[in-house]
């Protein structure tokens, strides 16, 4: 391997401390320990690593790291490759402003620090530290989907380089069918190297807040909901996280409301006045106007600082906000967190988001399997220790189980697994539904001896 003739770094457990950085991810339980490292410094790097590993007497296993920030290891690969695409992170404005390019490797952070100087947005992730390439290859559930739509509805085109060592570049006239493919159907179909996305005008002031209250009633949460909507347009939105805040670690709801194009604050103003009522004075929210994205990005981060990394997370989607359904998730989440300490970290994510934009895509037109109006959720099992992290896995799943099953049993429609918060051991039929057959048709055109198989697999159709 360390013959290869590449102009980037090739790392492996010799080089120590070096090796060692290059494993880390967002999560402890995101790492494996490969047997090479490969950080290419061009795409022409690419090539030669994928022929090598494809040369061997049984082909080495390649997977691939953008951000790392996802929880499951997809990433990572123990004893095989890693293709570490962190030095591709080169982000490029148009001229005309109407266009952004971004390198596979590059952060959310990297894109937002261009768009904030110029004074446009792009659709992308609520945090600065998650990848570009697996938050968009996933669908792109973002911030600013309530007007724009999901990461993927804002793609050009993109450049892939494929298992057999060719780079294309691929559009809805250029290789259309694997531009399809990417739209939603993850990172099985080659390596993409740089994406453009549309750019659209700038979208701030951006006002937030943070709202934390104990619930002695579960109504309370469909309250919230609710009062939220006689608002809520495509230029709020609303995260509702169900928590234990230090130092008393009592069960709590700790509320995210956001808006945009808020130049004099009385949007925030009206608002957030649900949760002003509905606090009845337990709780203040203080208001905090950001002029870009760059810093909305950051408004998380004292939050996460002293998050504990053992982190795992799995995801799901849902028709709405049904009481039976919070009132349970609710339930479970507290039953979990309040007899063991080690766990008490662990917390549900609900998001609120106007769906309209992203049903403006009819199904089928791309990979990304639901289309109709929905939300998401996420469910976070954290712990201090190792010895809890299975109770955690049981936990996520456990919860993502239910969510699923119960809004088909109250909607009537089984919305299946979201992508980005899959680990990998999900069907790929209840994440790609009926999009499937196609995505394998594609896969055995691009991939046909499945080099690219980390994640929710798609085998190549025979």
């Amino acid at each position: 391997m360390e013959t290869l003739q590449i102009k980037g770094t090739i790392l492996t457990p010799s080089l120590g401390d070096a090796y060692v950085a290059a494993l880390k991810r967002n999560s402890y339980l995101s790492i494996l320990r490969a047997a090479s490292i490969v950080q290419p410094a061009d795409v022409a790097d690419i090539t030669p690593v994928l022929a090598y590993a494809a040369a061997q007497t049984s082909p080495t296993q390649v997977a691939v790291k953008g951000g790392g920030a996802h929880s499951s290891t997809w990433a990572s690969s123990d004893g095989g490759i890693v293709i570490d695409l962190f030095k591709l992170n080169k982000v490029a404005l148009s001229e005309d402003k109407n266009s952004i390019s971004v390198q596979g490797g590059a952060l959310w952070e990297d894109v937002y620090k261009i768009t904030s100087q110029a004074k446009v947005e792009v659709v992308g992730a609520p945090l600065w530290f998650v990848g570009v390439g697996g938050f968009t290859l996933g669908g792109g559930y973002g911030p600013l989907s309530g007007e724009h739509g999901l990461a993927i509805d804002n793609l050009l085109s993109a450049t892939v380089v494929l298992a057999d060592g060719r780079v294309v570049k691929t559009s809805a006239t250029e290789e259309p069918d694997l531009f399809w493919a990417i739209r939603g159907g993850g990172g099985q179909f080659g390596i993409v190297v740089e994406f453009v996305f549309k750019v659209h005008p700038y979208a701030g002031p951006f006002t937030g807040g943070l709202l934390v209250y104990p619930i002695a009633d579960k109504s309370d949460l469909r309250k919230v909901i609710d009062e939220w909507k006689k608002t809520q347009t495509s230029a709020e939105r609303f995260t509702m996280h169900f928590s234990r805040p230090p130092p008393d670690f009592k069960p709590c709801v700790i509320i995210f409301p956001s808006t945009l194009h808020d130049v004099d604050g009385a949007r925030a103003r009206r608002s957030f006045a649900p949760f002003l009522e509905l606090s009845a004075g337990r709780a203040q929210l203080p208001f905090r106007t950001v002029p870009d994205f760059h810093a909305v990005s950051h408004a998380a981060d004292k939050a996460l600082e002293h998050a504990p990394r053992r982190l795992v997370i799995r995801g799901t989607m849902f028709s709405d906000f049904y009481p039976e359904l919070l009132g349970a998730v609710w339930d479970k989440w507290v039953d979990f967190t309040e007899g063991n300490p080690d766990v008490r970290a662990s917390a549900v994510l609900w998001d609120l988001t106007v769906p309209d934009r992203i049903a403006d895509i009819k199904p089928g037109e791309t990979a990304l399997k639901t289309r109709m109006p929905h939300y998401w959720i996420a469910i976070q099992g954290r712990s201090t220790t190792d010895e809890s992290v299975d109770a955690c896995r049981e936990f996520t799943s456990d919860v993502v189980q239910f969510v699923r099953a119960k809004n088909a049993e109250l909607s009537g429609q089984d919305l299946g697994w979201f992508l980005n918060m899959c680990q990998g051991d999900e069907k790929p039929e209840d994440v790609f539904g009926e999009n499937l057959p196609r995505l394998r048709a594609v896969k055995a055109t691009y991939d046909p001896g499945d080099v690219f198989n980390k994640g929710v697999s798609i085998e190549p159709l025979v």
